[in-house]
């Protein structure tokens, strides 16, 4: 079997854009991969073009010499373009070799290690009475974990100071009025500072949030060791992070930011 062709189909998809890529080869067997970079996926088209004029004609089951060849055939390796342009092929060829196999993927990557996936919902309104409600409705329909949203966060432009106060003292509200059983936690999309996030923390009892998701920026891991000397929130991070030297965080960055969390939680 050979890989003949990479094909990008960039779509919208529920609220938001996204880019499935569907590797083909000789035998008819085709894979389907996302790239997840959202927003960026013109860029992402790209390096698949990059990217095809290396592996067509390969072995789709050698994915592990694929990924290798991806990632260090050329002098600028890693990145988030290329790491999802990456990640989508690798996806699909996961997907080629199961279905030649007649396996589901899972038991590729060492088979099924649990029966269920605990997962949360998230809240769409802004921080008020109704996002209360909104979250009440979800505990009311099996919901345990949920994760709310700050104020301003659909604004183009967001100065952080100007909501952080109020998104605070709703998730305070929320935790009084919800109790103590649901999981709550906040998803700032890396828009604080670290000064913004521990400022944040810091208005809200100990106790509120069971994780703050994405507080500050990646570029500069060692932020998230000063970010935690300076709160006891779990932090769930990781979705900016990607296989690159200055965007791969160093492994006493990862276990000191996570630190006092007994379960990391990260969406997109």
């Amino acid at each position: 079997m050979k890989i003949t062709a990479i094909r990008a189909f960039p779509c919208w998809v529920g609220i938001r854009t996204q880019l499935l890529v569907k590797v083909e080869t000789d035998e008819g067997i085709f894979g389907w991969g996302e790239s997840g970079l959202t927003g960026r996926e013109k860029a992402v088209v790209g390096a698949l073009e990059h990217f095809a004029e290396l592996i067509v004609g390969m072995d789709p089951f050698n994915i592990g010499g694929i990924w290798q060849k991806l990632y260090r055939s050329q002098y600028f390796e890693g990145g988030r373009v290329l790491a999802a342009a990456q990640s989508a092929i690798d996806i699909a060829l996961y997907d080629i070799k199961g279905k030649a196999l007649g396996v589901p993927v899972y038991q590729l990557l060492g088979g099924k290690q649990r029966n269920h996936i605990p997962t949360f919902a998230t809240t769409s309104g802004e921080p008020n009475e109704a996002m209360i409600e909104q979250a009440q409705m979800l505990i009311d329909h099996g919901w345990t974990a949920m994760r709310l949203s700050p104020s301003g966060h659909d604004e183009t432009t967001y100065e952080p100071r100007e909501h952080i106060a109020t998104t605070a003292k709703w998730c305070t509200k929320a935790r009084e009025v919800l109790g103590d059983d649901v999981v709550l936690g906040v998803d700032y999309h890396h828009r604080l500072s670290v000064a913004e996030a521990a400022s944040f923390c810091q208005k809200m009892p100990r106790g509120t949030l069971d994780f703050l998701e994405e507080p500050i920026r990646d570029e500069t891991p060692e932020a998230y060791e000063s970010l935690r000397r300076m709160t006891d929130i779990p932090f769930a991070i990781g979705e900016e992070f990607a296989s690159s030297g200055s965007s791969c965080p160093s492994s006493s960055a990862i276990s000191t930011s996570i630190t006092a969390s007994t379960s990391a939680m990260s969406a997109g």
